[in-house]
């Protein structure tokens, strides 16, 4: 039996930072895994190396250094329909959304408070953080991604480190890459948020971009961008979940299924390819608008 201050908890004891929000959570998880027809979701390839685990904050005082090693060096790879690994973290049935948590998120809820300062002390230099959740037979597995080849997982009273080799660049990596840094950092659409994604977009985007926020404005005119185009919302999303690319010569598009706790929508990243690197060309909307289009004077 898991402890119920780990980062992987039965299914029966729920969670007490998304509780509320399961009902949308399974409708979204069940439309992708077996209603979304043309909608295959994409995961990281490559496999997850388990390194080394230390006592977790929420584990009673005095609890000893953890000395089962006997998942150290052991590997974790995400499939379609399962994870392979040992146990206790292999499972079947699985199905997978990305999610945005605050410190009070994280390990199900079981960091101390103040929950900032127990996240600083496991090596957690910014929040929010990006999780990989994953929900299968045996319960829920949060996968916190601290950089894009470090996670962190709770597991009883224990928070293990997984590390990984970089993964060959794709578009769905790219896309994953580019969302991590948006939806971690101020999603606002201004230059200071667009600079700090600024690798991950062609330089035309970036160009065009530039040229939006250097036209001069009535002070009273609504600007044709008010929200978020980076996920086409006012309201930001706290989860989603990347598609499979298609590949068209130096030309890719991956679609996103985004959520914010009671909806859900799609978009549409266009990528190309600039030497070995995929990157963020324009962002398509249902309807067929596009951020080239909306950044274009009127």
């Amino acid at each position: 039996m898991m402890h119920a201050g780990s980062g992987a908890l039965p299914r029966e004891l729920g969670r007490r930072w998304h509780g509320v929000k399961r009902s949308f959570v399974a409708s979204l998880l069940f439309l992708t895994q077996h209603g979304a027809g043309a909608f295959e979701v994409w995961l990281p390839q490559a496999n997850w190396r388990i390194e080394r685990s230390v006592v977790a904050p929420w584990a009673p005082t005095k609890t000893p250094m953890p000395t089962a090693q006997e998942l150290a060096g052991k590997s974790i790879r995400f499939t379609a329909t399962r994870v392979e690994a040992p146990e206790p973290l292999a499972c079947a049935g699985v199905r997978y959304e990305f999610v945005l948590m605050p410190a009070p998120g994280l390990f199900q809820g079981s960091l101390p408070p103040p929950a900032e300062k127990a996240a600083r002390g496991l090596g957690i230099a910014h929040l929010p953080v990006l999780s990989l959740q994953v929900t299968c037979d045996s319960g829920v597995f949060d996968y916190h991604l601290i950089t894009t080849g470090k996670v962190l997982l709770g597991l009883n009273n224990a928070v293990w480190t997984l590390t990984r080799a970089a993964e060959a660049d794709s578009p769905e990596a790219a896309t994953l890459n580019l969302l991590r840094v948006h939806m971690t950092h101020d999603m606002a659409f201004n230059p200071a948020s667009v600079a700090r994604k600024r690798a991950y977009l062609t330089p035309g985007l970036g160009g065009a971009i530039a040229d939006y926020f250097k036209r001069p404005r009535p002070h009273d005119e609504v600007p044709p961008i008010t929200g978020d185009p980076f996920t086409d919302s006012q309201e930001y999303p706290d989860r989603f979940l990347p598609g499979r690319a298609r590949i068209d010569g130096a030309r890719a598009s991956v679609p996103i299924r985004l959520g914010d706790g009671s909806r859900h929508w799609e978009v549409e990243v266009l990528l190309l390819r600039q030497g070995e690197r995929w990157q963020v060309d324009d962002l398509r909307y249902p309807g067929g608008t596009t951020l080239r289009g909306l950044l274009q004077p009127a």
